[in-house]
């Protein structure tokens, strides 16, 4: 099967997320939850799959859950393997060999799999397996990445006896968030077309959308690019920052006076939030429209994979299958 188009996968997220959340509703069924009800629920994958877990475990700590997330590559030592009651473990394949790793770690714990394949080893050694809904995914992850942060995000409304019907209206705000910001994207592309490297910025439930930011960046654009978490970023990593440097903020009040201060000191910046500034000479801004914090993420990466799509074709670079894929991180299926 050959690699979806970037672009397509982009504009097809609208109908993948309706599917995925219908999917959801039906795996999740009469599934009997209880070994997740209470105790220690450790949350685990690798790549972008570590990534989507951000906003859940943001929610479950605030709705007064122990939870950690923890990447799979430490779950595979026994001492680690116990950290946790029971699992949450994600991969978009169902393949990663970290991912499997763990699964033998953890031994008889109650496990959820959050992945695409049903016949993969990542479900069928799970407890119940949650799915991300049918299209086929991009290498440069687009459609697994929004699947799976609304699939983690609707699975913590259900632990914590919550509606999920807030749901229902996501994948139309990411179809009008498409439209919205196509002139907003295209405004970007001169200034992000020069840059020489890249650091994504979030806090909270928006820290991982900088590691994504940042990994998009990487493996479509060839570009060094830094993920990381606003408090963590200014204790010593903004101070290279200048001219050269491209920075996309995601957040509220703290993080837009830091992408005013990122601007002066001569990085082309991009904030998106969801809270309107006032907007800094020298800073682009892409305004959400206000959604559950565990939604959030996913209207957050979209405005990136837009630019991204677009800055590849400045650069004459076609985003498809990676080049330098290492041979130990997939089990063959």
């Amino acid at each position: 099967m050959s690699e979806p188009d970037f672009g397509e996968a982009i504009r097809a997220q609208p109908a993948n997320l309706r599917e995925a959340a219908r999917a959801f509703d039906e795996a999740i069924g009469d599934a009997d939850l209880s070994g997740f009800a209470d105790g220690t629920l450790v949350l685990s994958g690798i790549g972008a799959s570590y990534y989507a877990l951000s906003a859940a475990v943001w929610a479950l700590r605030g709705a007064g859950r122990r939870a950690f997330a923890v990447r799979s590559s430490e779950l595979t030592a026994a001492r680690e393997a116990r950290l946790g009651d029971a699992y949450v473990l994600v991969s978009q394949s169902g393949a990663s060999t970290e991912t499997l790793d763990a699964v033998d770690a953890i031994g008889d714990a109650p496990l959820i799999a959050v992945s695409a394949r049903e016949d993969s080893p990542l479900a069928t050694a799970a407890t119940l397996r949650l799915p991300l809904g049918q299209l086929p995914d991009t290498t440069v992850s687009t459609l697994s990445y929004t699947a799976t942060v609304q699939c983690l995000g609707m699975l913590c409304d259900s632990l914590l006896g919550r509606d999920r019907g807030h749901w229902n209206s996501l994948p139309y705000l990411v179809e009008r968030l498409l439209t919205d910001s196509e002139e907003a994207v295209t405004s970007l592309v001169p200034a992000f077309s020069s840059i020489r490297t890249l650091d994504a910025i979030g806090g909270g439930a928006s820290a991982g959308s900088a590691e994504e930011a940042a990994l998009m960046t990487r493996e479509a654009l060839k570009l060094p690019a830094l993920g990381i978490e606003t408090r963590d970023y200014l204790h010593g990593p903004l101070e290279p920052v200048g001219p050269g440097f491209g920075c996309v903020v995601f957040g509220r009040e703290r993080e837009h006076a830091l992408a005013a201060s990122l601007g002066d000191y001569g990085a082309d910046v991009l904030l998106i939030s969801d809270l309107t500034p006032a907007v800094p000479s020298g800073v682009r801004v892409i305004e959400l429209p206000e959604v559950s914090e565990l939604a959030r993420p996913i209207l957050e990466i979209i405005p990136v994979q837009m630019l991204v799509e677009r800055l590849a074709g400045e650069r004459g670079l076609v985003i498809g299958p990676l080049t330098r894929q290492q041979s130990d991180t997939k089990v063959a299926l």
